[in-house]
């Protein structure tokens, strides 16, 4: 990986937010909650290729080699208060809004096992 935990500091790496072009912010909090690619590319409307393509300019930009070392700089980031809370409040809040879209058109066969 290209950066330490305890090298991050708010003047010398840009933070996440800085780096990452909105469509690939969004896909790193879904890969920081855990959704694969396929999940991802269902919430944010697209194909898993294109995520695929998005997550490797995520590790372009950022350094990051992998997933991984994103999920754990993300969380370096929040942690010592480098990433700003508020773009990914509203990121999320978007994402919650798509995610319940999606809920709301399932069958409701699928829609019970949900909770």
């Amino acid at each position: 990986m290209t950066f330490v935990s305890d090298s991050l500091d708010a003047f010398d790496v840009p933070s996440l937010a800085d780096l990452l072009e909105p469509m690939q912010f969004k896909a790193m909090l879904l890969v920081t909650c855990g959704l694969e690619n396929h999940q991802i590319a269902q919430c944010l409307r697209t194909t898993e290729q294109t995520i695929r393509n998005v997550l490797w300019n995520c590790y372009q930009r950022t350094g990051c080699r992998n997933s991984d070392e994103l999920v754990r700089r993300y969380f370096c980031e929040v942690a010592t208060g480098l990433l700003e809370l508020g773009r990914v409040q509203r990121e999320l809040a978007e994402l919650e809004g798509r995610v319940a879209q999606i809920l709301d058109r399932l069958p409701e066969s699928q829609s019970q096992y949900i909770n």
